[in-house]
């Protein structure tokens, strides 16, 4: 007999919130590959290994920042948004300069963000499962869009 009612629920809802925590990290991850791939292009002199990683890294960086929920942390949102477009900037300038400090720079940055979020995620999982199961019952609040600031 296939679960049903509150357990169906809750293990819906958190394979939910895992795969949007586990995308998250793979887009920073995968963001921060390209942006060393495209140090790897400059070093060698490919502008075209060059060219196209960092405009993988520019579209992951957009689709960050617009997938942001401006409703839920204003003010952290707004710094995140901020970090990325200047992310977005200093990749810009790392292609048409070809310079490899800037590309340097922002795989620092993604590191680092990733490192926090993937900190964040375990904070969130530790509590989670701390809270027994008649205090996790959720309460009915308003669906919101999907927050890359988690």
């Amino acid at each position: 007999m296939p679960p049903m009612g509150y357990s169906e629920y809750t293990r819906t809802e958190e394979q939910q919130t895992d795969n949007k925590e586990k995308i998250l990290l793979m887009l920073l991850e995968g963001a921060a590959r390209f942006t060393r791939f495209a140090r790897m292009g400059l070093e060698k002199q490919s502008m075209q290994l060059k060219g196209e990683n960092i405009s993988k890294v520019l579209a992951i960086l957009t689709e960050l920042d617009c997938a942001l929920d401006r409703d839920v942390g204003a003010e952290f949102v707004a710094s995140l948004s901020d970090l990325y477009r200047y992310m977005m900037n200093r990749l810009s300038h790392a292609n048409i300069n070809n310079e490899k400090e800037p590309l340097e720079e922002v795989e620092r940055l993604l590191i680092t963000i990733k490192e926090g979020f993937e900190g964040a995620v375990d904070t969130i999982h530790d509590k989670t499962k701390a809270i027994p199961k008649e205090e996790a019952i959720p309460k009915k609040q308003p669906q919101r869009g999907f927050s890359m600031a988690a």
